[in-house]
């Protein structure tokens, strides 16, 4: 599972063009092969058709010039979309870093120093609960419950509960709360710790429900219908514009016409979801997470050397 998600997590390009060009994994080109591989054949009968059986008709190309630039700003304007998409989650996702880091934080240095215990049990649970969310999250968006990394920190059945929850990050951000108020009314915190703390609880849940606008909200289907079959019809069209003049060398350029066509519509696909693993360049939900847990522990960890 770890491979697989390293193969189609997003990943820097490589710094050779030569390399980069030919990758094959992490490339749109294996999901577009076959209906290219139809296309590119749909046009070499075409030629055989005209070359050896009786001329068909042939059409100018100059409508085509015209169309072509039509059809290459629908798609651009459909990858746009998808990246914008994808670059919003990512930023939800930085955000998701930096509140759970905060309420750690907060946990962690802000208790009653006269109290006797300065770092009480609720401290220690509210950054397992930090990092609990993140994972959560994490799941809930891949429509998952796989917690293993969860199980050094929660017992049997604290991780049992996450899992039955109909909505674990709202769980996890319950029992957050839960920690709050107990931290408050045993006076380990006061009442503007206690605010500060509920508003980046609060911003968490804002987090989680704009994760869940882009997953529950895709591209408008009238829009993708329309725009696939404009590049259809565009295709099935042009090679009666190529066959008068370039005889076998129009299934060549029709291949090069092909190709960015299709890499496009199919980059648009891809870039939509930024959450599930099977989507090419998915965000890297597994490293953010263990980066979170990473860094939690590791300011327990130096409290209590504190």
């Amino acid at each position: 599972m770890k491979d697989f998600l390293q193969v189609h997590s997003n990943k820097d390009e490589s710094h050779g063009f030569l390399r980069g060009a030919l990758m094959w994994r992490g490339s749109v080109t294996p999901r577009i092969f076959f209906s290219l591989l139809l296309l590119t054949c749909y046009c070499l009968l075409i030629v055989a058709l005209d070359q050896y059986w009786r001329p068909l008709p042939h059409l100018a190309v100059t409508p085509f010039e015209y169309t072509g630039v039509v059809l290459g700003l629908v798609l651009v304007f459909r990858t746009n979309a998808g990246h914008e998409r994808w670059w919003e989650a990512r930023k939800l996702w930085g955000a998701i870093v930096n509140q759970s880091r905060n309420i750690v934080i907060g946990a962690l240095s802000y208790g009653d120093i006269l109290n006797a215990d300065p770092q009480p049990l609720w401290s220690k649970d509210m950054v397992k609960w930090a990092i609990a969310f993140s994972f959560a999250t994490k799941e809930s968006l891949r429509n998952d419950k796989n917690f293993d990394e969860l199980s050094d920190l929660l017992n049997g059945q604290e991780l049992a509960a996450l899992k039955s929850a109909v909505h674990m990050p709202l769980f996890v951000a319950g029992k957050i709360a839960e920690l709050l108020q107990q931290a408050r009314l045993s006076r380990h915190i006061d009442g503007f710790v206690f605010m500060g703390m509920e508003g980046q609880r609060g911003l968490l849940i804002d987090h989680i429900g704009a994760c869940e606008r882009i997953l529950k909200t895709p591209m408008p289907l009238v829009y993708a219908i329309k725009a696939r079959r404009f590049i259809l019809i565009f295709l099935l069209l042009l090679p009666f514009s190529l066959i008068e003049n370039l005889g076998f060398s129009a299934v060549f350029i029709f291949f090069l016409v092909a190709y960015p066509l299709l890499s496009l519509d199919r980059i648009g696909i891809e870039l939509q979801n930024p959450f599930a693993t099977k989507n090419l360049s998915h965000l890297p939900l597994d490293t953010i997470c263990e980066s979170i847990k990473l860094h939690c522990l590791a300011l327990l960890e130096q409290s209590q050397r504190s």
